[in-house]
């Protein structure tokens, strides 16, 4: 326990290093945005109308979101057990116990996952029951918090663990075991919103369950941990091995781009084939639910009925063809917010690029080339998801096709000319580049014309900015 203790303070350090080289990031930027989008969704709840949920919706909501959480965490939990380019990755030459490290992952979790909880204790007192928080419910959001914290460990090991053996048997029993947790800990973020639709002996219930869910899940990470770690830990600082070719790629765009550039977006091409990172899962898969909605939301009554017969201007104005638009604009804003994550992967070997001699100019084209590679199967999906409903109309499949291809390309392109605006900072980034993207895609698909007139303005002024940013971050390494 003493040694954990030393883990997780040595761990404490490097945050308040990090806290102390970042305070405007925390004390004014972080509130600023949190505050902004407090208010705003609490204005939102209040002009909306309300909405009652069912209780069986309620908790797949909650388990999905469970889901969500677990899978976008899975490259920091990594890094956070097997001290991916961390600081404590010396402890591994130390003669520290293998529980050690893993109860020193775990603190760290609990506390990130801890914000979760607070998050939700706070939507429940906004926005949904008006009874202050008991002691069962703090009792509920303290369960939540451990479940999802031994989960996030639990996927991260086998995420790893099937990189490197391929153990079916494991993976799938993984699988089981994290399906059972997250419906567990969905039915505890269901009852802590929505506590009328519980009664108080199933809340006894559920706290007994997830007490019997926590410990039988904590022996499985000891235990995994200690079996795995050994074999697991020189794959874990690799990640991935390279066993995905990217010849086609590089061949392709050393036609348009120089070859420099060209280099770069293969190499970044090639980490995304490899998964660099578990966000990779997450943004195609939110795309993939983005496309599903929009088919299911065209083959029900969802949407208003199309007149009979349209001319080609008012089929842009159809519901069935804005949807798909807008459909698009979802999914591309969700591909290319990708960028930021792996912008920050490559910051610690940034100064390679200096060595090398690389402009910031080249860097941010390959950049900006990136967002668009990787966010050229948004359009086409989405279209031809959209076309297979059999409710866009046949005549406007190709000027449709054409739109989402002109969307694609101009939110794409704006989310990729504004890479170097916050390097260091993703998450914030991801915010600040998904909703300009969202913005710009949205006037473009009510107003394609306005687009057409602002994409070459906007572009020009960005150009000329991601070329300094980039140059200023490579030569200062700040923001």
């Amino acid at each position: 326990m003493t040694k954990s203790l030393l883990l997780i303070r040595a761990s404490a350090r490097a945050g308040l290093r990090w806290a102390k080289e970042h305070v405007y990031s925390w004390l004014i930027l972080g509130p600023v945005v949190l505050g902004i989008s407090y208010f705003t969704a609490w204005r939102l709840a209040g002009d909306l109308p309300e909405w009652e949920t069912s209780p069986p919706l309620a908790v797949a909501v909650a388990t999905l979101f469970e889901i969500s959480l677990i899978a976008l965490s899975l490259s920091r939990t990594s890094g956070e057990i097997y001290h991916l380019r961390r600081p404590e990755s010396y402890f591994d030459a130390l003669p520290i116990p293998v529980s050690s490290h893993l109860h020193a992952a775990l603190a760290t979790r609990t506390l990130k996952t801890l914000v979760i909880a607070i998050a939700a204790a706070i939507a429940r007192l906004t926005f949904g029951e008006a009874e202050s928080l008991k002691t069962l419910d703090l009792l509920l959001l303290s369960c939540f918090v451990a479940i999802t914290s031994l989960s996030q460990a639990l996927a991260a090991l086998n995420w790893i663990h099937w990189g490197h053996r391929r153990n079916s048997r494991a993976a799938l029993a993984a699988v089981l075991v994290l399906t059972i947790s997250a419906t567990l800990a969905g039915f505890v973020l269901a009852l802590v919103l929505k506590p009328a639709y519980f009664t108080p002996a199933f809340k006894l219930w559920l706290i007994v369950s997830c007490t019997v869910g926590i410990v039988l899940l904590y022996s499985l990470d000891n235990r995994l941990h200690r079996k795995w770690r050994s074999s697991d830990l020189e794959y874990a600082k690799r990640l991935q091995s390279a066993h995905r070719s990217t010849e086609l790629i590089t061949r392709a765009v050393r036609r348009r781009l120089s070859q420099i550039v060209a280099a770069q977006v293969a190499r970044d091409v090639q980490l995304t084939l490899r998964a660099f990172s578990s966000a990779v899962y997450v943004v195609f898969a939110v795309a993939a639910i983005w496309t599903v909605a929009m088919a299911v939301a065209l083959v029900t009554d969802f949407l208003p009925q199309a007149p009979p017969s349209s001319g080609w201007l008012d089929a842009t104005w159809l519901p069935q063809v804005m949807a798909v638009k807008i459909t698009c604009v979802l999914a591309v804003a969700s591909l290319a917010s990708l960028l930021p994550v792996l912008i920050a992967y490559e910051l610690p070997h940034m100064w390679l690029e200096r060595a090398a001699g690389t402009t910031g100019l080249d860097i941010w084209q390959a950049k900006l080339w990136y967002a668009r590679l990787v966010a050229i199967p948004a359009p086409l999906a989405v279209c031809f998801a959209g076309a297979m409903t059999d409710t866009v109309p046949a005549f406007y499949a190709l000027p449709l096709l054409a739109e989402c291809l002109w969307l694609w390309w101009m939110v794409s392109s704006l989310m990729g000319a504004l890479s170097f605006e916050m390097p260091t900072r993703p998450e914030l980034a991801i915010i600040v580049t998904g909703t300009l993207g969202f913005a710009m895609g949205l006037l473009g698909s009510l107003l394609w014309p306005v687009g057409l007139i602002a994409y070459p303005q906007v572009m020009h002024s960005l150009t000329a900015r991601g070329r300094h940013r980039t140059r200023y971050y490579l030569i200062t390494e700040d923001e």
